[in-house]
């Protein structure tokens, strides 16, 4: 058997999210990249997902390009998955972050990760 290699956590420079085939495990996206693609995909969906962590509830934000088929973790300058204590914070920056959100809609997902 051959071996296996963990995929990166890397943040995708918006220039490659392009060249991105669909089907792809999911990118991340650094807040300095999320507004760029924000702009370059106007046709952005939002989803706030649930996740239970050892400390409590987290919520985590997806981002996904339905003309691409593509989502997109957000994450912090590290690489980590960006995770919110508070819905109403991760909505803050949201709204801050791509102010031209083209639905102004976030769909909230519980108890599991958005299909």
């Amino acid at each position: 058997m051959g071996s296996r290699t963990k995929p990166s956590r890397t943040p995708v420079s918006p220039l490659t999210l392009a060249k991105s085939c669909p089907g792809e495990e999911m990118q991340s996206l650094e807040k300095k990249d999320l507004a760029v693609f924000a702009v370059a995909q106007p046709d952005y969906r939002v989803f706030l997902n649930e996740r239970q962590e050892s400390d409590g509830r987290r919520w985590e934000l997806i981002i996904e390009s339905p003309s691409t088929g593509q989502r997109f973790t957000v994450v912090t300058s590290l690489g980590k998955t960006r995770l919110f204590k508070n819905a109403d914070t991760a909505i803050d920056f949201i709204k801050d972050t791509c102010p031209n959100n083209p639905n102004k809609a976030i769909t909230v997902t519980y108890g599991g990760s958005p299909s």
